[in-house]
């Protein structure tokens, strides 16, 4: 595996395909009810992560491969007879089984990405694996509010992904919440295809970039507040 490094990101290709391997580790533990699936620091959590993803790193890329796929089967042997509501654990809460699948399936497409746009190859993503992505990730984006950025804003976006789901975002104070679409109070209404949702949320494509090209468009309200409103969220 070449050394090239992820278009707009800092991680060798190298890295990247750690990092794949690594989140397959972690989904298919949590599926096992196992809520850490690293030695934890506690006292430095985000050191024990970057150091347990050092020690994947210098793994071989045919062992990256290979574990890629061991921990994906055994993500799908935890899960096999599950009901897709059934929850299960996730770093400290808990997250349907369903919606683990999505964001498991969101980790391929998205890595995949940014290893195809690192070596030049074509990577394709299709409309319904994106739309599954999102939908999942949609319910969770509270978790993803930056606080900073978010710090004093009072704002109400409706989110449409073509074809669905619609979805209202509120924003009070460094805090969000996320209901059934009410194009009544939103602020601000977005609107574009499940690809352009999914590169934009994960940070792939910038939000700028979507905006003036019309795979995002606010299709009504403040267009200053479509504008925005990715500023308002971390990358997953």
């Amino acid at each position: 595996m070449s050394m090239s490094r992820c278009q707009d990101r800092k991680w060798t290709t190298r890295e990247a395909a750690a990092h794949l391997a690594f989140g397959a580790v972690d989904y298919a533990e949590h599926a096992r009810g196992v809520q850490q699936c690293y030695q934890v620091d506690p006292t430095d959590t985000v050191g024990s992560h970057r150091r347990s993803l050092a020690a994947m790193v210098q793994r071989g890329s045919h062992q990256l491969s290979a574990d890629l796929q061991l921990y994906v089967c055994a993500f799908l042997d935890a899960t096999e007879g599950r009901a897709a509501a059934d929850l299960m654990c996730w770093h400290g809460g808990s997250l349907r089984c369903a919606d683990m699948t999505c964001l498991l399936i969101g980790e391929q497409l998205l890595h995949g990405y940014d290893l195809a746009q690192a070596v030049g190859a074509e990577w394709l993503i299709e409309t319904e694996p994106a739309r599954l992505v999102v939908q999942a990730l949609l319910p969770i984006l509270p978790a993803l509010v930056d606080d900073k950025a978010a710090k004093g804003v009072d704002a109400t976006y409706e989110l449409a992904v073509h074809g669905g789901p619609r979805v209202t975002a509120r924003f009070r104070d460094a805090t969000a919440s996320i209901g059934p679409p009410d194009s009544g109070i939103a602020g601000c209404r977005l609107s574009g295809d499940p690809v352009a949702w999914l590169l934009a949320l994960y940070g792939r494509v910038g939000w700028e970039e979507l905006l003036r090209t019309g795979r995002v468009t606010v299709t009504g309200g403040d267009a200053t507040l479509g504008a925005g409103f990715k500023r308002l969220l971390r990358n997953p």
